[in-house]
């Protein structure tokens, strides 16, 4: 008997957005010192993912810089750092929640943005879909490699979840 498979919302954010990122003032991706190109910075918000089991993510980025031309290979980039087994640590402990960094990531990302090179871009944005997320609590790293500095304010990094439904 053939089986269907179909996406279904997923059990932890599901399909309405929410927050990767707090896009409130001087926190995260809006910081009172904006992040400058080939910085990053780790995420305040811990996402639980060890009850819901939610397999797949989207991501949405927006974000501001003065009006600037956007180089060929300009791009975002998202990690997903997990919590280890000491119950305080995310990924290879580089990195503390919304503190800027140039330190950069010792693993692969888990989405690469590329920024549309053109003149006269004040808002850069970005989406990556299907992102395999990991069981358990994580938190993710945001990477400028924009070529820019960001704005202070209107930096905005959303997600959503879902899952296969076999039918």
């Amino acid at each position: 008997m053939p089986t269907k498979s179909s996406w279904v919302s997923g059990l932890g954010e599901g399909l309405s957005w929410g927050a990767l990122f707090s896009s409130a003032a001087a926190t995260d991706i809006n910081q009172s010192t904006p992040i400058p190109n080939g910085s990053c910075v780790m995420s305040t918000i811990a996402i639980s993912n060890g009850s819901a089991l939610d397999i797949y993510a989207d991501i949405a980025i927006r974000c501001g810089i003065a009006s600037s031309t956007i180089a060929a290979g300009a791009n975002f980039a998202i990690y997903l750092y997990g919590l280890l087994d000491d119950g305080s640590t995310y990924g290879s402990g580089e990195l503390t929640a919304g503190t800027v960094s140039t330190a950069l990531p010792p693993i692969s990302p888990a989405a690469i943005f590329p920024l549309r090179a053109a003149a006269s871009q004040t808002t850069l944005t970005g989406f990556a879909q299907g992102i395999l997320l990991p069981p358990g609590t994580f938190r993710a790293v945001f990477q400028n490699n924009s070529g820019f500095t960001l704005n202070a304010t209107g930096n905005v990094c959303q997600y959503r979840t879902y899952n296969i439904a076999m039918t």
